[in-house]
C-alpha cells in the first residue's frame, strides 16, 4: 500500500473523522453480517486468505463488542427481538477443521455466537475441495512454476516469496479455476498438484472437519450449524436442477449428522440469482446469505440474499474498522 493510501487509511480508520462515520452508519442500529472461513495457528506460515490468525480474530471480536451486539443469526433475524443497538453476526463457511481445533475453544471461553456454514461432500468424503488442495500444494517455499490451458496457455510462478505476494498469485489461480466448468476444472487441478510437487509441512494444511468434530460442534449452545451446498460448486454456473439438488443435500446430511433442524443457507463464492433463491426456500431454508460490503436491517432484506461482508488474513484492522461499518 502506498504512503498516501495508509495516511489515507490512517484518518479515516481513527480519532474524530472515524467517529463521525461510525455514528452515521450505525444511527438506525443496523446488523453487520461478517464472513470468515476459518482460523489457525499464529506461528504457521500459511499463505491463504482464507486462513485467519487466531490472536488477529480474539482482536477484532474485542473490537466488535464495543460497538455492536454480537447475536446468533437467529437472533438477528427475529422480527420479536428488535435491536436496542448495533449488531454483528460472525458467519464461517466450507468447514475446515480449523473451526474444531482454534474456533471452538475461542467460542466457549467468550460465549461467543457463531454460525458455521459447512459443505458436506468434503465432510462426507474426507478429502478437501479443489482450492484447498490447491492451496495445501502451492504453500511450498521453493518456487513452482504452475502451467495450465482452459481455452489458452496460462502460466504461473508461486513463491519463493510469502505473505501477499504469494498469495496473489494464488488467488488468481483459484479465480480462473472458478471460471471453468466443473469437470475440467477436477482435470486442471490435478495437473497442478502434479506440478507444484510434494506438500511441505511447515504449516497446518486445510482439511475438513470429521463427521464427529462436527456433531461435537453442532452441541455447543454458542454454534447454528447451516449448509453451504453439497458440491461447493458455482451454482449460478450449473444446471438448476443439480443446483437445487445440491442445497437439498446439504440440508439433509447436516441434519441427519448433527440430529439438529438446519434453518440457514449460504450461497458458495456468494454467487446467487432470483431462482436459486426459489430453490433454498423450497428446500425448506429460513435464510440464505450472500457476499457484499453493506450492514443491513435483516427485516427488510430479502432474506434470501442476505449480504455478508468478507473477513481475510490480509485485513488490518485499521482496514476492518472501516469495512465494519461498511465503508
Amino acid at each position: 500500500m502506498g504512503m498516501l493510501k495508509q495516511t489515507a487509511l490512517s484518518v479515516l480508520s481513527s480519532g474524530p473523522v472515524y467517529s463521525a462515520l461510525r455514528s452515521k452508519a450505525l444511527r438506525h442500529n443496523p446488523t453487520l453480517v461478517l464472513c470468515y472461513h476459518t482460523l489457525g495457528p499464529d506461528t504457521d506460515v500459511m499463505d491463504a486468505w482464507t486462513v485467519v490468525r487466531a490472536s488477529d480474530f480474539r482482536q477484532q471480536v474485542a473490537f466488535l463488542r464495543k460497538h455492536f451486539d454480537i447475536v446468533s443469526l437467529d437472533q438477528a433475524l427475529d422480527p420479536a427481538d428488535p435491536a436496542s443497538r448495533p449488531r454483528a453476526v460472525i458467519t464461517f463457511d466450507d468447514g475446515d477443521i480449523g473451526l474444531f481445533t482454534h474456533l471452538m475453544p475461542i467460542v466457549e471461553a467468550e460465549a461467543l455466537p457463531v454460525t458455521l456454514y459447512i459443505a458436506t461432500a468434503q465432510i462426507e468424503s474426507g478429502q478437501p475441495y479443489w482450492f484447498d488442495r490447491i492451496m495445501n500444494a502451492l504453500q511450498n517455499p521453493i518456487r513452482s512454476t504452475i502451467s495450465i490451458d482452459t481455452g489458452g496457455p496460462k502460466t504461473w510462478h508461486v513463491g519463493p516469496e510469502t505473505g501477499v505476494a504469494r498469495w496473489m498469485v494464488i488467488s488468481d489461480i483459484l479465480e480462473t479455476l472458478k471460471r471453468v466448468p466443473p469437470a475440467l476444472r477436477v482435470a486442471l487441478t490435478l495437473e497442478i498438484l502434479q506440478q507444484a510437487g510434494p506438500v511441505q509441512s511447515r504449516f497446518t494444511p486445510l482439511a475438513p472437519l470429521s463427521a464427529d468434530q462436527l456433531r461435537t460442534l453442532a452441541q455447543s449452545p454458542h454454534i447454528t450449524i447451516g449448509a453451504h451446498s453439497h458440491c461447493h460448486n458455482l451454482l449460478d454456473q450449473i444446471p438448476l436442477e443439480e443446483a437445487a439438488y445440491s442445497i437439498r443435500t446439504s440440508r439433509r446430511l447436516l441434519q441427519d449428522w448433527t440430529n439438529q433442524p438446519i434453518n440457514h443457507f449460504a450461497y458458495p463464492n456468494g454467487n446467487h440469482n432470483p431462482d436459486l433463491h426459489d430453490a433454498v426456500k423450497q428446500a425448506g431454508f429460513a435464510s440464505a446469505t450472500v457476499l457484499g460490503s453493506k450492514l443491513c436491517d435483516p427485516l427488510r432484506t430479502n432474506p434470501y440474499a442476505i449480504p455478508r461482508v468478507l473477513v481475510g488474513r490480509y485485513d488490518s484492522l485499521a482496514r476492518l474498522r472501516l469495512r465494519f461499518i461498511g465503508q
